[in-house]
């Protein structure tokens, strides 16, 4: 079954993968994942997830973008000087989408420094502006911050995935009222939550993300998570929605088309 699946979230940038990143590659196009895009944490990740789409290019894509766990990295410059070095890599053409940025006012672990909400807000609002300016969408973190995400993103309108979507059923009907995608992970196959929100999200407004290495699905949980993962993602999805994969496939990529190409295919 060719099944053309895409992860539309994966840190191939990070050096989880450094090591092995072409037979990461040749695993995914085997399991049917034939696209993934390559998300940014940092202005370092960033330039690499470039140049992995040039090396890779037709199969990864660059979102390019810094994440809210990055604000207390002062010794990267300003804030103001990060927001300029972000607007030049986005001038490549490779880069298709900002991300992922957002806001995280989950509690600091201990030992890390406290990070502070007014940088956050501005860093995402920034990212949005240059979203917004370039047509781009944007892969949204949000993690106990979902009313503040969706209220900026009332102000600066964007398309839009909100990434690991952990918001419940009552923001479902916001998160469409602002044309916004669901990201469904590995979690999806363990979180029974998770499995009860994803039932009533409409199919046509769900992507499905690794977040590789992280959220590895069952029955590899112990294991790094690679987007070759996105099949097992989507078996776990197709039959909780009870469709078959062939179907679900096609729809959710669909949907990524729409999401982060302006189109369909």
């Amino acid at each position: 079954m060719n099944l053309n699946l895409i992860d539309t979230h994966a840190h191939l940038n990070f050096p989880d993968f450094k090591d092995d990143l072409e037979q990461v590659i040749k695993r995914s196009l085997k399991n049917g994942v034939t696209k993934i895009i390559c998300v940014s944490s940092n202005l370092a990740d960033s330039a690499k997830a470039i140049e992995i789409a040039k090396k890779y290019p037709g199969i990864v894509y660059a979102a390019v973008g810094i994440h809210p766990h990055q604000t207390d990295f002062q010794e990267k410059g300003s804030l103001e000087e990060q927001i300029k070095q972000l607007e030049e890599l986005v001038k490549n053409n490779k880069v298709i989408a900002i991300g992922e940025c957002g806001l995280d006012f989950s509690p600091t672990p201990p030992m890390e420094k406290d990070r502070n909400k007014k940088d956050q807000i501005f860093l995402f609002q920034e990212q949005l502006k240059i979203a917004q300016r370039l047509s781009l969408p944007v892969c949204l973190h949000s993690r106990k911050a979902l009313d503040d995400v969706l209220l900026i993103l009332e102000k600066i309108p964007v398309r839009g995935i909100l990434h690991c979507y952990a918001g419940g059923k009552k923001d479902i009907a916001k998160v469409l009222a602002l044309g916004l995608y669901f990201g469904l992970d590995g979690n999806l196959t363990y979180d029974v939550g998770l499995q009860n929100v994803a039932k009533i999200i409409p199919l046509e407004k769900i992507l499905l993300e690794t977040d590789s290495p992280f959220l590895t699905p069952q029955p590899y949980r112990c294991l790094r998570n690679e987007p070759k993962n996105v099949k097992i993602i989507a078996e776990f999805l197709a039959q909780l929605k009870g469709l078959p994969l062939n179907q679900l496939a096609k729809v959710v990529t669909e949907n990524t088309y729409a999401a982060f190409f302006g189109k369909t295919r």
